[in-house]
């Protein structure tokens, strides 16, 4: 069904509170007994119940629906709630994140939560060959490199909120990152700030591409999704498109790695390309522990630090390593032989 004709009785039952306060980013986690996350409340007065589509805030005594929750968090009159939510439904149901606790739970038993579930992925399509350019001209990656993420199920396109976008995907649908193909960071939004990519799907902690990579004896771990088309193309540029898997993590904030994840390292070598920053060292250390308690036979990273870029800027990332300045190559040992595992 076409979003924008979903009726209301639809929407509320697709799109959930708890969905919506987490997209959101607002404080706190939703629950029958929470902190309000409209306001300071030391002593929790807000519960989110009947399966997620009821909330009541008993200090203030606001009560209602999704629709009234989303007027309260945005600020926005019902017509705009409405517009929001149905751009939000996107016509894919939703999973309830708060499970009812007659359901399921004997007597005596608490109820514990189901998964904890992001928004849903918009609807994913072939990028065409102009896109393709687009991206390619962008990132400076190469369209045979883009064509072939996109075949692996790593790349795909679509349309967020009017905008064309591309987004690394994990091929099993459990996360997925897009940006605008305009390189432009998409807008404020209510209580949203301006941000250069959404992400979708709720496996923060999974290693995009893990299952497919895992194949290789070396495994190539970069932070965040450009990163992660940019080090196929060293794969593909170094011969190694065999031996070498590219995983991704998404975002150095993802310091715990899902431990379901964590048996397809073992035995494996593993290299890690941190930002050069302070929030990606700090996660190298924390992934390559992880790793080696895991299992991996090796785990060792790539120091990016005195990388320069043609137009002159310090670079910080393997995307940045696609544009280093010739000059910077030539003084620079580490840059000039081959940089995967």
């Amino acid at each position: 069904m076409n979003p924008d004709k979903l009726p209301i009785e639809t929407i509320k039952s697709r799109l959930l509170i708890p969905e919506v306060w987490r997209r959101l980013e607002l404080p706190g986690e939703p629950g029958k007994c929470c902190a309000s996350p409209f306001r300071p409340d030391k002593k929790p007065s807000f519960s989110v119940f009947q399966d997620g589509q009821r909330f009541r805030d008993h200090a203030s005594g606001a009560s209602g629906s999704v629709l009234d929750f989303i007027q309260l968090a945005l600020k926005l009159p019902l017509d705009a709630a409405l517009q929001w939510a149905r751009e939000q439904c996107g016509g894919v149901s939703v999973v309830p994140t708060v499970r009812s606790a007659s359901r399921g739970v004997e007597a005596g038993q608490k109820a514990t939560p189901g998964p904890v579930r992001a928004k849903p992925c918009p609807p994913l399509r072939q990028g065409s060959a102009a896109e393709l350019q687009a991206l390619a001209a962008l990132r400076g990656i190469p369209v045979i490199t883009l064509a072939e993420a996109q075949s692996a199920g790593l790349l795909a396109f679509a349309e967020v909120w009017g905008r064309a976008a591309w987004l690394v995907c994990d091929p099993g649908g459990r996360i997925a990152e897009g940006r605008r193909l305009d390189g432009l960071p998409w807008e404020a939004y209510g209580s949203m700030p301006a941000r250069k990519c959404h992400a979708w799907g709720g496996q923060k902690n999974w290693p995009v591409n893990l299952e497919q990579a895992a194949r290789c004896p070396k495994l190539a771990m970069v932070e965040g999704g450009p990163d992660a088309l940019a080090a196929l193309e060293f794969v593909r540029r170094e011969g190694v498109v065999d031996t070498v898997g590219v995983v991704a993590m998404l975002g150095a904030a993802n310091t715990r790695l899902d431990a379901e994840a964590l048996p397809f390292f073992r035995g494996k070598q593993v290299r890690l390309f941190p930002h050069v920053d302070a929030a990606g060292r700090t996660a190298a250390r924390e992934w390559g522990r992880v790793l080696v308690e895991a299992g991996a036979a090796r785990v060792d990273a790539f120091d990016l630090s005195g990388l320069e870029c043609r137009d002159g800027r310090p670079g910080k990332d393997v995307c940045d390593l696609l544009n280093i300045a010739p000059e910077c190559r030539g003084r620079s040992p580490k840059f000039q032989g081959r940089i995967m595992p």
